[in-house]
């Protein structure tokens, strides 16, 4: 049977995240040695963190896409918020994803600047910088192979970048904006041609479990905002939709519960601030 589809894209962000040193310094640079020493020793391995290629292979098994009803402009405003920065940043991950899985070279530019201006405004900007102009240039001569790539190579510079920061709350929500962002597109593409076994590969009940406890953690200013409330509210309905009781009959109604779900939270998140 083939592994949850968003378990599959978000378990290398969420195993990164699990990581975290709580006492290193913000501006400790991890070589590539520490990094695989870290992993082992935690048991993260190419099976339990796969790599951003099982990622596109993934997301492969859902095309073709109906692309107007999964693609979205970038939000034209920066949160002021880290949380809602942090919640943006993963968002736009998901973004670009579907973009390069789909193969759709006009989009990525505006997806590429968003996500470098919002990881900037986060702290995590020098990775991305450093690959931006790459990628992009390779978008722009269709060389997606090569897009993977590079890709493949800002992975592994920006897990480096977040095991040395201090920030868990912050890197905990970029992984749930990125979950959300996701399961609102492979909930569109599956409604679009739903049957059972699609929707099998949807929602995995223990990464909403874990996402949930993580909310349960967060600070408790943001929490009471009206993203805060919306956020933990939602999930726990999604929850409740896939518990394993359910999760062997998902409906095409059930599917198209968590997409709103999902879609109110991420709709949210580019809003105004108060």
């Amino acid at each position: 049977m083939p592994q949850p589809l968003l378990t599959s894209i978000f378990t290398p962000l969420l195993a990164t995240l699990c990581l975290l040193p709580a006492t290193a310094p913000a501006t400790e640079k991890l070589s590539p040695t520490d990094l695989t020493q870290i992993r082992e020793e935690l048991g993260v391995t190419p099976f339990t963190a796969p790599s951003i290629g099982l990622i596109f292979t993934e997301l492969q098994d859902l095309k073709p896409f109906p692309w107007e009803k999964v693609w979205r402009l970038p939000p034209e405003t920066t949160p002021k918020s880290r949380a809602r920065l942090a919640l943006a940043i993963g968002a736009s991950i998901a973004d670009g994803f579907l973009i390069v899985t789909a193969e759709k070279s006009s989009s990525f530019e505006p997806v590429g600047r968003s996500l470098l201006k919002l990881s900037k405004g986060l702290g995590v900007g020098e990775p991305v910088t450093r690959h931006s102009q790459s990628i992009l240039e390779k978008v722009a001569r269709k060389k997606w192979d090569a897009v993977r790539t590079e890709l493949v190579q800002t992975q592994t510079d920006v897990e480096a970048s977040l095991l040395s920061l201090k920030d868990e709350e912050v890197a905990h929500l970029v992984a749930l904006g990125g979950w959300l962002r996701g399961l609102e597109i492979a909930t569109a593409i599956i409604i679009d041609s739903f049957s059972p076994e699609r929707a099998q590969r949807i929602v995995q009940p223990e990464l909403i479990g874990y996402f949930l406890s993580r909310t349960q953690t967060l600070n408790p200013r943001f929490k009471s905002t009206p993203l805060g409330s919306l956020l933990e509210k939602n999930l726990r309905e999604i929850k409740q939709i896939s518990s394993p009781s359910q999760s062997s009959k998902l409906t095409l109604s059930d599917l198209i519960r968590i997409h709103d779900l999902s879609h109110a939270i991420n709709i949210q998140v580019t809003q105004p601030e108060p």
